[in-house]
């Protein structure tokens, strides 16, 4: 890793890359200041079609996988070294944002847009990225195309994977036009830098600019599928009932309290309860819930894993009810690449950007990538600490931070 020289480096356009921002969060528009593109919906669809537009104007070819991710590729004077690469993605959540995901794929395209400006070629090829199905929403787990990419997941597991609606991962992504043939062997990397707004409050509450993001914490989801009976609502007395959805409900509040028992750092969530029957006259017979658990610490994962499955099973008898619990999936707690945050850090120091270190508390598709490549992440400022939010708003001063600090990371590491 060799620094470069500060007068030889240039500055990314800031105006260009709010111009862009701006731009996408035309696609998929929600209550004026929001966004909503579900994975392989038509509006990702037409996002991916605008990215890949503006990717050929920078002179990129653009590839994809089996997974409907998109690789852009910049050639080097060495076409024998891997890529390096940034990006993020462009779906978001059903009430989502104009930053989240989104600005690390547009502030990987402007590095190349930068440097093409200015004539810079490097040694190893660049890569900008756009993975699949980060957010969860529509196919669940959520960091899904990047999963397959690191090999976490096999090619049945992705292609059967199903959507909300009922439909196969493998036939919306070839209904998408954006389901390619391509394999990680196709496509090797020496590094991989991916830029987020921190979806928390942190860096705003201490005045820095940047985060170089060092590790990100462990999850695990758990499958809950809670068996009761149907029953009338006006005819069964409340001692005599069999309620899923009301053992669901106490289960809900022991998992929290389980949760607040372990420790300040233990995150217990369920954002996802569905109930087999929809009346407003019916008992509930069966409902089923996935509980999502994160920690820095793996084995206090598994701890909690154990705990989860226990309290669940506890409540279930109390109400009468049968609680099963199984494991979905789960990622480790992931340490980035030392020479990845050292190239980060390096960046920052000579913008003379405040900043600071930190854990990354929300799961990104950095953490699968880090298996396999070398791997860190920037964070920039979100106000109020908001996202998954309308309100969700970044600075184009902190966007243009970020990918200066991108730029610099990405040039030291390609040569």
């Amino acid at each position: 890793m060799t620094d470069l020289p500060a007068n030889t480096i240039p500055i990314i356009n800031t105006e260009r890359l709010w111009a862009r921002h701006m731009e996408m969060a035309k696609i998929g528009v929600v209550e004026k200041t929001g966004n909503c593109r579900l994975a392989l919906t038509p509006e990702d669809i037409e996002a991916r079609t605008l990215f890949a537009h503006w990717c050929g104007d920078a002179g990129m070819e653009v590839k994809c996988d089996r997974a409907g991710n998109m690789f852009a590729i910049r050639p080097g004077r060495n076409p024998a070294r891997g890529a390096v690469a940034a990006g993020s993605h462009l779906d978001t959540q059903p009430h989502g944002g104009r930053f989240d995901g989104i600005s690390g794929v547009l502030t990987a395209l402007e590095v190349i847009e930068t440097l093409n400006d200015a004539g810079f070629e490097t040694d190893a090829p660049l890569m900008v990225i756009n993975w699949t199905n980060e957010e969860g929403v529509r196919f669940a787990p959520g960091i899904l195309g990047s999963a397959w990419f690191a090999g976490r997941i096999d090619d049945e597991t992705l292609d059967e994977t199903l959507s909300t609606d009922g439909k196969r991962f493998a036939d919306e992504a070839a209904a998408s036009g954006w389901r390619g043939t391509k394999t990680p062997v196709d496509l090797p990397m020496e590094a991989f830098f991916e830029l987020h707004i921190e979806q928390g409050p942190v860096l705003e509450d201490a005045g820095a600019d940047i985060g170089v993001v060092t590790t990100v914490q462990g999850l695990s989801w758990l499958d809950v599928r809670v068996t009761g009976m149907d029953a009338h609502a006006g005819t069964t007395p409340l001692a005599a009932r069999r309620d899923a959805l009301l053992a669901s409900g106490a289960m809900l509040v022991a998992l929290n309290k389980m949760g607040r028992d372990i420790g300040e750092d233990a995150r217990v969530s369920v954002g996802r309860l569905t109930t087999a029957t929809d009346g407003p006259s019916t008992v509930v017979g069966a409902a089923e819930f996935v509980i999502d658990i994160r920690h820095p610490d793996q084995k206090v994962i598994d701890h909690m894993q154990t705990e989860c499955a226990r309290v669940c099973i506890a409540v279930a008898q109390e109400y009468g009810v049968e609680a099963r619990v199984s494991v979905r999936f789960g990622i480790p707690p992931t340490q980035f690449d030392q020479s990845c945050i050292d190239a980060l850090e390096s960046a920052v120091k000579g913008l003379q950007l405040p900043y600071r270190r930190m854990a990354s508390g929300a799961l990104h598709d950095a953490a699968n990538i880090a298996a396999k490549v070398p791997t860190a992440m920037i964070f920039i400022p979100c106000r109020d600490g908001i996202s998954h939010n309308i309100a969700e708003y970044a600075t184009k001063e902190h966007l243009a931070a970020g990918c200066n600090v991108l730029l610099r990371a990405m040039l030291t590491k390609a040569g």
